[in-house]
């Protein structure tokens, strides 16, 4: 048999893609000796034939010896069962008589590459003999080339696929294409080796399914496939003899009007050579455009896989058992990673429970805005298109844009009010001492009225309830005082009437132990009460907002993939405005990143509405709406993309 092939890496294994068998054919009325004839046994099948009546090709290389009588009746009747064509046939015409006149029309046949006759030296005969059969060699080297150039270009498109889905239905399509077959479903394993049905593709029923996984039995032929990793060819479904070690259920072909007769069953192997799924194909065709609609139509079109299909199979299948693991790979890895983040996430959030959810609901509102800007056709923005990378990097920087709080003091992050607590705690203790201490002058006062023998009784009840009246007043007066540093200390935009009356109380001054005057209010307390806007000083607010740059010092440690490089300075400009106002580095609108802006408007937009800030009430999203318009009026944050969040309702959270 000649011997031409090729050959293709499959998963760590060679496998060989075969060419058509070789066959000679020779016409018993050509004067071949049997020398001659054994000559050529090792390199094809070598028969003798009475007549061209019933020759059949059957998917072998032939080069037929014919009389021109033969070759005549070969070509007017057509009785070729598969394509006749130089690539699978080739004819030598033999003439029985060195003067036997040979037509034009033979002559010039794209079949015929030769004409011999009785009077050629022997060697003459072999030489043309194997030009034909090197002329039928050469075309299967062709068509292996063409294979394996086809099965090397499905499998470097395998390769880039990171989806498992759109994976599978490639590998489906695929092997379809290259075996001529009608349908095909493919299984996976999971990480405990059971084996679940994914995906079927058929022809001619035009279905597709994304069917949810199912459990397949060990007994199925799938099954016997994935537990003994070898390839399984059935000629006929439904006549599988008992002892066989595996069983067909009829039950899909009922319930969808089919008839499955031919099947091939290929393991699909990772690189360490494990069964990671199981690809069936079902039912070869004669011609891949034929539709199989009745029983009919299978009986006449469908074929048996032969040697060439299973190669070819087992070809593909290696390229896409390693797809396959690499794709589960990188999910497991991006699951893992999403995993890690979120983790990271709660844990900053466990630190600063006052803003707990907040990064998880800017990445919503982020996401949605930066998908909607990715669809927008408006001026300015339909430029501006995200890959997948680019949403999962936008997404992971929204989920981490608060990170850098670890770097920041714990009870700056969950200081609520202007003064700490243990702070208003020491004022109101010195507000108690100030109380007793006027109470004890108090007293002093009525023990010394008693000892004042000049003075009436009448006198001495008109002087104790002066005292009495004016320890009463001071009380009530400290209460007002107290009630002003309440009010003070919430953090809100002070008034300047509440302020001046803080004033006050400030001045206030009682004499302690030591007779020393004492103010109720150091100053610092002062100060930090006296905040026009917020409940943070100038060096409390420096360490918050340093938590950008620590943010972006720990994201830039992390060795991300290409697909996602920009996500620490993403995340490092998200408190940037289009002034230069922002910070930590006071960009300009030109510096920041398109994904920063856009995160920007979902953070303020969470921080405004946010029920869970102590330090502040929750806004109407209507109120949150407008000062965003005022924001973006004031040249702050970018009103494009504030139009596209509203028209959008990016607002909205998706929880």
């Amino acid at each position: 048999m000649l011997a031409c092939c090729g050959t293709v890496l499959s998963g760590g294994n060679r496998v060989t893609m075969p060419q058509s068998p070789t066959r000679l054919l020779v016409s018993e009325q050509a004067t071949l000796t049997p020398e001659m004839l054994q000559r050529f046994s090792e390199h094809a099948e070598c028969l003798q034939i009475a007549s061209a009546d019933g020759i059949t090709l059957n998917g072998a290389r032939t080069l037929l010896v014919l009389t021109p009588e033969q070759t005549d009746a070969l070509l007017a009747q057509s009785r070729l069962t598969s394509p006749a064509t130089p690539d699978f046939l080739a004819i030598i015409i033999w003439r029985t008589d060195h003067e036997q006149p040979v037509s034009a029309a033979l002559l010039d046949h794209p079949l015929v590459v030769g004409v011999l006759d009785g009077s050629c030296p022997a060697e003459t005969v072999y030489a043309s003999l194997r030009s034909g059969l090197k002329l039928l060699h050469g075309s299967d080297e062709s068509e292996a080339a063409q294979m394996l150039e086809r099965v090397l270009d499905i499998g470097r498109a395998l390769a880039s696929e990171k989806d498992l889905d759109t994976l599978l239905n490639l590998i489906l399509t695929h092997a379809r294409e290259l075996t001529s077959a009608d349908g095909a479903s493919i299984y996976t394993r999971d990480k405990n080796g059971k084996l679940y049905f994914r995906l079927w593709q058929n022809y001619s029923t035009g279905a597709r399914s994304n069917a949810q996984q199912t459990l397949v039995g060990e007994y199925s032929i799938a099954g016997y496939v994935a537990r003994t990793g070898e390839l399984v060819t059935v000629d006929d479904a439904y006549t599988i003899p008992e002892a066989a070690p595996y069983r067909f259920s009829p039950a899909v072909d009922s319930s969808i009007g089919y008839r499955t007769r031919s099947m091939l069953t290929v393991p699909l192997k990772n690189k360490a050579d494990e069964v990671v799924g199981v690809l069936q194909l079902i039912n070869r065709k004669d011609r891949a455009d034929t539709l199989l609609k009745t029983p009919k139509d299978v009986a006449r079109h469908v074929l048996a896989f032969d040697e060439i299909s299973r190669s070819v199979a087992l070809a593909l299948s290696g390229q896409a058992g390693v797809a396959i693991e690499n794709t589960i790979l990188y999910s497991d890895i991006e699951h893992l990673f999403e995993g890690f983040i979120r983790a990271s996430v709660q844990a900053i959030e466990a630190r600063d429970p006052t803003t707990a959810g907040h990064s998880f609901r800017v990445a919503d509102f982020t996401g949605k805005l930066a998908q909607a800007v990715d669809r927008s056709q408006q001026r300015g923005l339909r430029d501006i298109l995200f890959t997948h990378d680019q949403f999962t990097e936008l997404r992971y920087a929204a989920l981490l844009h608060d990170f850098g709080k670890v770097g920041v003091r714990e009870d700056i992050l969950v200081k609520a009010k202007k003064l700490y607590a243990h702070q208003l705690e020491i004022v109101q203790q010195r507000f108690k001492y100030a109380r007793a201490s006027i109470a004890r002058d108090a007293y002093r006062r009525l023990l010394n009225l008693q000892e004042q023998q000049q003075l009436s009784p009448q006198e001495i009840a008109a002087r104790r309830r002066e005292i009495e009246d004016m320890l009463a007043q001071e009380c009530e007066r400290l209460d007002g005082f107290w009630d002003i540093v309440l009010r003070m200390n919430e953090p809100t935009i002070s008034s300047e009437a509440l302020g001046g009356e803080l004033n006050t109380v400030a001045e206030y001054t009682f004499p302690d132990d030591r007779g020393e005057e004492t103010v109720l209010l150091q100053s610092f307390e002062f100060a930090h009460l006296t905040l026009v806007k917020g409940n943070l000083n100038i060096e409390e607010r420096a360490q918050i907002e340093s938590h950008v740059s620590h943010t972006f010092s720990f994201l830039s440690l992390i060795p991300w993939t290409k697909g996602l490089s920009q996500l620490p300075g993403i995340a490092y400009a998200h408190h940037e405005k289009l002034d230069g106002s922002g910070y930590p580095r006071g960009l300009s609108s030109s510096e920041i990143p398109v994904q920063s802006k856009i995160m920007t408007i979902a953070d303020i937009y969470d921080a405004l509405t946010a029920r869970d800030r102590p330090y502040k009430s929750s806004l109407p999203v209507e109120k949150a709406l407008d000062i965003l318009h005022m924001e973006a009026d004031a040249g702050k944050i970018d009103p494009m993309l504030l139009a596209v969040f509203l028209e959008s309702r990016a607002y909205v959270s998706s929880s």
